[in-house]
């Protein structure tokens, strides 16, 4: 579910929201690999997240 979340954000060029151990991050999907996926934010210009480590996903 997640990954079909972060295809469509990718796709429709829309932020995401990602949830990782109480923690969370927002910016929009860069790439996805099989199992990382990277995001960029006005703060950082390349984020890369373990598919494995997600809690949940939000689309904005």
């Amino acid at each position: 579910m997640f990954q079909q979340i972060l295809e469509r954000s990718l796709s429709e060029k829309k932020s995401v929201t990602v949830y990782i151990g109480g923690q969370s991050l927002a910016g929009g999907v860069v790439k996805l690999n099989g199992d990382t996926v990277e995001l960029r934010s006005l703060e950082h210009p390349q984020i890369v997240i373990r598919l494995e480590s997600i809690d949940a996903v939000a689309l904005l």
